[in-house]
């Protein structure tokens, strides 16, 4: 888990080092799709997760309670969120109820839940107590039935499914710089890595037509936001900053990305067209990551 924390005691210092940015007016132009985004926000001394509109429109608090939450994801019918505390376990939050819940408690230290978009089943990060630096990914069918479905040494975690549920693709750390992205059969089957090189490949998503995946990778000397076609395998980086531009999600209908950045001098969520032009300010203020964009 050492790459886990460099990442994270990386972003971490960054927001503090960079201090604090002048408020300013949020006049940016409507987007076309208003779906909400979720994120995790720097809120009274606590990581919260909370959620915005494309537009920067109607910023809400979703968590309130006294502990650190990340890395929040859509339940697939988009009225619930999953995020992870920082006591290793991960909850479920009801938007209308505002009702929270600890949900596999009993697989002990859950790194995230990514539910299955064309069935019932879910993927979970499982680290291994036992082992330094391993982890694996497990599919949880809907009766809580588990399967292991990479065992590859070291540690496989930021999975994402592809749009019709039959593929996944994850990073596989085993290694100071050797964070690399495989793909997989939904079964664990036909394994093939997408990367190889000698730069760290982190946070993976499938566009919505799954013909494309965003990442972030430190190729260019920091990290950028990068697309791949699955079939040509041809490389296109799409944004070109000093810092950190990371956490890449696509939108609804996949003509714009939602990405982290600490360009404006601290880490704030941005959005930017795939083709890499018009890239603009999505929240102000207080330190803010972790975006993934509901998809209905």
């Amino acid at each position: 888990m050492k790459n886990i924390k460099e990442i994270i005691l990386l972003s971490l210092a960054l927001t503090l080092i960079s201090g604090c940015c002048p408020k300013r007016r949020q006049t940016v132009s409507p987007d076309t799709q208003d779906g909400l985004i979720a994120f995790s926000r720097l809120t009274g001394g606590y990581w919260q997760i909370w959620t915005v509109r494309s537009d920067s429109k109607n910023l809400k608090q979703i968590t309130t309670s006294p502990i650190d939450k990340r890395y929040p994801v859509w339940s697939i019918n988009g009225r619930k969120l999953f995020y992870r505390t920082n006591n290793n376990k991960v909850y479920k939050i009801d938007l209308e109820s505002k009702e929270e819940n600890a949900i596999f408690t009993e697989l002990g230290f859950i790194g995230g839940v990514y539910p299955n978009p064309a069935g019932s089943d879910v993927l979970a990060v499982r680290y291994d107590s036992e082992l330094k630096d391993s982890a694996d990914l497990w599919l949880i069918d809907k009766n809580n039935e588990r399967r292991i479905i990479t065992r590859d040494k070291g540690i496989e975690f930021e999975p994402c499914w592809s749009p019709d549920g039959r593929q996944i693709i994850y990073i596989n750390s085993h290694g100071f710089q050797t964070s690399e992205i495989y793909i997989t059969g939904a079964d664990g089957k036909n394994k093939r890595r997408l990367t190889n090189n000698n730069y760290r490949e982190t946070l993976p998503q499938f566009s919505p037509d799954g013909k494309t995946i965003a990442y972030s990778s430190e190729e260019t000397g920091d990290y950028e936001i990068w697309l791949m076609n699955l079939e040509t395998r041809n490389r296109t980086v799409i944004t070109e900053s000093f810092g950190i531009d990371t956490r890449p999600y696509f939108s609804p209908d996949g003509s714009k990305i939602v990405f982290t950045s600490n360009r404006s001098g601290v880490l704030q969520l941005w959005i930017i067209n795939i083709d890499g032009t018009e890239p603009r300010q999505l929240t102000f203020d207080e330190p803010s990551m972790d975006p993934a964009w509901r998809k209905q």
